[in-house]
This record gives structure tokens, C-alpha cells and sequence, in this order.
């Protein structure tokens, strides 16, 4: 008892405790921390292979549309001119520019002559040239300055375990560049460009 009669209860926590309690919770969180990121990588990787997917789909109408496929991405949506370019890097003919207005634009989205941004990085606007005649080789975009986990993640996002539409290099300064095959040699038409 304290002089003057009065005993002092206790109100509040002691500091060791505070620092437990602040301890637990910091070792939850860094528990946590991982998996959200790769969630979050999961979904970025996700949306790119989404953007990647309909720009596949616009190469199979535009080569239906026009005759030949476009040696650039931009071609997809932007009316295109005799000094436009297949895969082979041939000029387009008078004929393939009067069928591009039958239904354009051939992707869902604008794709700028430098190149559309996807949420891993940016596509090359041009199209990797094809041997002429192409003998159905495939055709494939490209993803340049990627980092390798991104990469590693598109991957297993679109192919999986086994596949080859995703395919890069060892990361060199932890980036590479994505070669994202657009169209397989068997789904290439008539051997054209």
C-alpha cells in the first residue's frame, strides 16, 4: 500500500509486450508479402497474354481480309498504303490496300507505330521478317527489355508446363526479349506473307 492509503492498479501494457505484439503482426505481413506480389505479377502476366491473344486474332483477319499479313503492328489498326510491308517486307499491292477497309480496325485496341504497351512491356511495332517465299514458317512478335520473371511468368501463363508460343533468352542484366509466336506454321495460309 502506498503512503496515503491508495493503491495503483495498472493501466496500460507493459513495453515488451507492445514489441511482441509489433513483432507478430511485422512477421505476418512479411509472411504475406510474397504472395500478393506473385498475385500481382499473375494478373500483369495475365492482361499481356490477353493484349497478346487478340493481336494474334487480328493478324488471322487481317490476312484474310487483305490476302497477306502485316509486317507491322500499327497495320492492324491504321489504314495502310502501297509503302506498307508484309512479313516478307514486301510492299503491300493496290489490291491489299483497297481490302483493308472491309472491317477494320483488326485489333481491339490503338496500336501506335512505335509500338503497343502491354503490363509487362512494350511490342515491338515490327513484325521479325519472314524468308520469301516463307514456306510456312511461323510468325512471331516481339517484347524487348523484359525482366526475366516477367518473362518466366507470360510463359508459364500461356504455355504452361511444355509449350513454345513464349519463348526467350537467359536474361542478360535481368532483362531479355519475349518472342511471342503470333501464328504456328501450320496456321500460316498458302505459304503467305
Amino acid at each position: 500500500m502506498r503512503p496515503g492509503g491508495l493503491e495503483r492498479g495498472r493501466t496500460g501494457f507493459a513495453l515488451p509486450w507492445i514489441i511482441l505484439t509489433v513483432a507478430i503482426i511485422a512477421a505476418l505481413v512479411a509472411t504475406a508479402a510474397p504472395t500478393l506480389a506473385t498475385l500481382d505479377d499473375r494478373e500483369r502476366a495475365l492482361s499481356a497474354a490477353a493484349k497478346l491473344e487478340s493481336i494474334a486474332g487480328g493478324f488471322v483477319a487481317f490476312e484474310d481480309a487483305v490476302g497477306h499479313y502485316p509486317g507491322n503492328l500499327w497495320e492492324l489498326t491504321t489504314p495502310i498504303t502501297m509503302a506498307s510491308k508484309n512479313t516478307c517486307r514486301g510492299n503491300m499491292k493496290l489490291s491489299d490496300v483497297s481490302n483493308w477497309p472491309d472491317e477494320p480496325p483488326y485489333a481491339p485496341f490503338y496500336m501506335p507505330p512505335n509500338g503497343a504497351w502491354t503490363d509487362i512491356g512494350r511490342i515491338r511495332d515490327s513484325v521479325p521478317a519472314r524468308a520469301a517465299p516463307p514456306l510456312k514458317t511461323p510468325i512471331y512478335i516481339e517484347l524487348p527489355g523484359v525482366s526475366g520473371e516477367d518473362a518466366a511468368m507470360l510463359k508459364a501463363v500461356v504455355d504452361g508446363a511444355a509449350g513454345d508460343t513464349v519463348s526467350f533468352a537467359a536474361p542478360v542484366n535481368d532483362t531479355t526479349t519475349i518472342r511471342y509466336r503470333v501464328l504456328s506454321s501450320g496456321r500460316v495460309v498458302n505459304n503467305r506473307c
